[in-house]
């Protein structure tokens, strides 16, 4: 921080009580009603000593950049130290819940997992699962997760298993029940469709079939005719008039 001259700060200082004395030896009649009260005289002269105080320091404090940023600092100083303490409070907290979450004894499979963890080392929570030779045919489940870890899904896979099987005896009759009844149903929808199916009329010659809705029976179906050509022998379409060969009209 830059500093201003000593001696014009001095001069700042002493030039309100200099101009007091001036005027009570330049005017005699304001000299002489000071005089008379201490008071007031006491009072003029402390009033003009604040003055040249507050003239002093308003000229020695030179405000740049420096001055701006220490009076910053001084202002988040609290701040700071709140924040500080604040951090300091909340990591402390956090490590006694560690700590009494530590100590709690677990029970179960989750407390077999902490325990296997805590009585291995690091390199045996990411080691991979031993290789099992299995047939082709055989049915295998695929585990999704590393030796020893147990995770989030897992936990809620279980506890979705343990809710499904503890129902209750009521709603698996009901089930039971409402599944006799569709049942039911269903068998007698399909005895109409084939009541249905057998009243159908039958035309003579024709047979219905699941692939296509009437096919021609091989007793209706047309054997083809043939007729000779009497002028060469080539066999003849009877629908054609003329010999395809020699071109001879068919009678």
């Amino acid at each position: 921080m830059a500093e201003r001259s000593s001696t014009i700060s001095g001069a700042l200082l002493l030039t309100p009580t200099l101009c007091i004395v001036a005027l009570r030896y330049g005017l005699p009649r304001i000299n002489e009603v000071i005089s008379n009260d201490i008071i007031i005289e006491i009072s003029i002269h402390t009033i003009a000593i604040i003055f040249g105080l507050v003239m002093f320091s308003r000229y020695r404090v030179v405000e740049d950049h420096e001055y701006h940023r220490s009076a910053t600092i001084k202002r988040l100083r609290k701040s700071y130290s709140q924040e500080d303490k604040g951090l300091w409070d909340k990591s402390e907290i956090a490590i006694k819940k560690l700590e009494e979450k530590s100590s709690e004894q677990v029970k179960g499979r989750k407390g077999a997992l902490i325990q296997a963890k805590m009585s291995g080392n690091i390199g045996s929570l990411n080691a991979e699962s031993s290789e099992d030779e299995v047939d082709a045919n055989e049915e295998i489940e695929v585990v999704t997760h590393h030796k020893n870890i147990g995770t989030f899904i897992d936990e809620a896979i279980i506890g979705e298993n343990k809710s499904e099987s503890s129902k209750s005896f009521l709603s698996k009759k009901l089930e039971k029940s409402a599944l006799k009844r569709l049942e039911k149903k269903r068998l007698k929808a399909a005895k109409k469709e084939i009541k249905k199916s057998n009243s159908k009329p039958k035309v003579k010659g024709y047979t219905q079939s699941d692939e296509n809705q009437w096919d021609v029976s091989s007793k209706t179906q047309l054997s083809p005719t043939v007729a000779s050509c009497k002028e060469c022998g080539t066999l003849n379409n009877s629908n054609n008039p003329y010999c395809t060969s020699c071109g001879t009209y068919l009678s």
